[in-house]
């Protein structure tokens, strides 16, 4: 059922929306999708030290959000196949406006601004022809659709700059989905999935990376894009087999694989829900709900470093300190995971805890 936009913000006009701590000007901030203990999708502004600046309610639940490089705006995207994005002031929690899919087209839960904040870039399906778009919407016209270019694959979910370009690197997920079918895979045996540069002012693909076909089953879905221009990328396997889940892409679009041994492997059941970098750039996190497990490498030396264990752990973002991020769970709150150590340490004194956190967390403010 679409949401409608009119009838969501009225309901709105009596939701809670309210400050719950003062936070300090150099404290970090993070902002996640979540449900609270009421099952009211919502999502929140929180510090590592456990206070929520705000928790805002949804239409349903979000997925990924991005924020604006010139205002205070945020976009939390619809989990998949949804046709909603709610812009959000990021000081108050007010909703300013919910954004509609058009017909035809439904949002992947991923999407950016351009570099000046002008522009919305979001992931999406040509639903018809099974496609994936990039929805352009302009930001100063109330975040109306003022356009599309291919994203030259199939299923298209996150996407990152690559910096010092104006191009964008995006994670084709080769998965075909139609909202009547909700997350049924349609193509199950046939994806495509690929890595491609291209330049969302023309379309124009600069570079694809493919994975042949004994890896069709391999679904990329989510990036950290390093400051050197490489990019981690956590993918979900369809199939038997067990191949590795987490890789490396440099700029000139050559991809590897990070290995790790088979037993670790095996306790990813296949499924790698977000990836990060830490704050130096160097240690690499994913995550996997499906088997409760972080996954930690080096990114300069390739080494595999180890696991820690967290049911449902799915969202991972760098915490103040190199070599440390922050974890969310759908059932078990938050930590704080030091990737050499595996040590995983409860974000203490919160009200966190009473939140089932959705896949991905994103700072808001370091």
């Amino acid at each position: 059922m679409r949401i409608d936009r009119r009838s969501f913000l009225l309901a709105l006009a009596g939701s809670f929306v309210a400050p719950a701590f003062a936070s300090a000007a150099d404290e970090r901030l993070y902002v996640s999708s979540c449900t609270d203990a009421k099952g009211v999708n919502r999502v929140a502004v929180f510090s590592a030290e456990g206070g929520v600046m705000f928790s805002t309610a949804l239409p349903d639940r979000g997925h990924d959000i991005t924020l604006s490089p010139a205002s205070n705006d945020l976009v939390v995207f619809a989990r998949r196949p949804g046709d909603w994005a709610a812009v959000v002031d990021r000081s108050s929690g007010n909703v300013r406006t919910l954004i509609r899919s058009p017909e035809g087209r439904h949002f992947y839960g991923h999407g950016i601004y351009s570099r000046d904040g002008r522009l919305l870039y979001a992931t999406e399906n040509d639903i018809a022809n099974g496609k994936g778009v990039l929805g352009v919407y302009d930001v100063g016209a109330g975040y109306s659709r003022v356009g599309e270019q291919p994203t030259h694959g199939i299923g298209p979910h996150d996407l990152a700059f690559v910096p010092g370009s104006e191009f964008l690197l995006i994670a084709n997920g080769g998965i075909r989905t139609d909202p009547a079918n909700g997350r049924e895979i349609m193509n199950a045996g046939r994806m495509e999935p690929s890595l491609a540069l291209i330049d969302p002012r023309t379309g124009e693909v600069k570079n694809k990376t493919e994975f042949g076909k004994e890896l069709s089953g391999l679904s990329i879905r989510h990036l950290a894009m390093a400051p050197d221009g490489e990019a981690a990328f956590a993918c979900q396997f369809e199939g038997e087999d067990m191949p590795q889940l987490v890789g490396l892409i440099s700029k000139d679009g050559r991809a590897r694989m990070l290995e790790m041994p088979d037993e670790d492997l095996a306790r990813l059941d296949n499924y790698v829900g977000s990836v990060a970098l830490d704050g130096g750039g160097r240690l690499i996190a994913a995550t996997s709900p499906r088997g409760g497990m972080a996954a930690f490498w080096d990114r300069e030396t390739e080494k595999y470093l180890g696991l820690a264990p967290l049911p449902d752990v799915c969202g991972v973002a760098a915490a103040p300190e190199s070599g440390v991020f922050l974890v969310t769970s759908g059932n078990a709150g938050m930590r704080l995971a030091t990737a050499e150590s595996h040590d995983l340490a409860r974000v203490s004194g919160s009200d966190l805890d009473s939140y089932m956190w959705d896949n991905h967390a994103e700072i808001l403010r370091s």
